[in-house]
């Protein structure tokens, strides 16, 4: 059984605490042209800001985006979009409202926010810098990237606002306590055209049942008649679960992964701070042997 495709989350897996991606990974992403392996992002992100990030560092590959709402290929041509149904989006944002959350909605004409114009600033900041809010300490590059998000956002006070003709691929509701995103996720369990998961401990990402990140992945390893047990995923959080199962032959959680990652994954790497991903390639497509000791350092099998 060999590697013929690899699924990589990006923030917490590919991404560092600034949202940048390391030389080590980079090298070893495209290195894998030479072995004949494919590479895919698999990301809770919006597809412009997913490929001007991965592009920004010299890498081309395909984009399960949205948490599998949206599938685009190498080339940029969207393969596939489950949008969620406006009742579904009513009765996500009812459940969220009950329990005091904001919320920015990802669709087809760009992010709606019910926050605060300041707020979602502050939040892009801390996301962008290492948990620093103000935005006059953001290096050029991520002062720019904020910039440009902020101008691509909408701000609204209900999802009624959002014009008919948009489409809604995802709900984000985040900075909330983590009592609370368990108690919102108990709740949503009623709602049987929904799926739920989190990103961190501290937020809420609400898709359609059919758009989950495993999902599309199995939906594009079929049209590249790839077998399952021949695709490769990394992944740190809950959002990436549906990609964590029997299925797929190679499951590899960083370090720094939730609990109930490290315990569906059949590997392991490193954190995202230490080039997990690059270990991870180099290690089990490459078959290097010195990137550690995996017996010293807990990794491997």
């Amino acid at each position: 059984m060999g590697i013929r495709l690899i699924a990589s989350d990006m923030d917490g897996t590919l991404l560092d605490r600034h949202s940048d991606v390391s030389e080590a990974n980079i090298r070893a992403i495209q290195a894998l042209d030479e072995y004949g392996v494919e590479f895919i992002i698999c990301s809770g992100r919006d597809y412009g800001g997913a490929k001007a990030l991965l592009e920004s560092k010299g890498i081309k590959c395909g984009f399960i985006c949205l948490s599998g709402a949206a599938v685009y290929d190498r080339e940029g041509k969207r393969l596939l979009e489950i949008p969620m149904a406006r009742q579904d989006v009513a009765d996500a944002e009812a459940v969220l409202l009950s329990r005091g959350a904001t919320m920015k909605f990802m669709t087809s004409g760009g992010w709606y926010s019910t926050s605060k114009r300041e707020a979602v600033l502050d939040e892009l900041c801390r996301h962008w810098n290492g948990g620093i809010a103000d935005p006059g300490r953001l290096p050029p590059l991520l002062r720019e990237r904020v910039e440009e998000r902020m101008d691509s956002i909408t701000f609204i006070r209900h999802s009624s606002e959002i014009p008919s003709q948009v489409s809604v691929y995802k709900i984000c509701a985040d900075d909330l306590a983590e009592e609370t995103v368990m108690e919102i996720k108990d709740e949503f369990q009623a709602y049987a055209e929904l799926a739920v998961a989190s990103s961190f401990p501290t937020n809420i990402e609400v898709t359609g049942k059919n758009a989950q990140k495993g999902l599309a992945l199995k939906y594009y390893a079929g049209r590249k008649q790839i077998p399952l047990e021949d695709v490769m995923v990394l992944g740190d959080s809950d959002n990436d679960l549906s990609m964590f199962t029997q299925d797929f032959g190679w499951t590899v959680a960083m370090s720094n992964s939730m609990p109930c990652i490290l315990e569906a994954a059949r590997y392991r790497t490193l954190s995202n701070e230490e080039d997990g991903v690059a270990w991870a390639i180099r290690t089990y497509v490459f078959g290097e042997t010195d990137w550690g000791n995996e017996s010293e350092n807990g990794l491997g099998k």
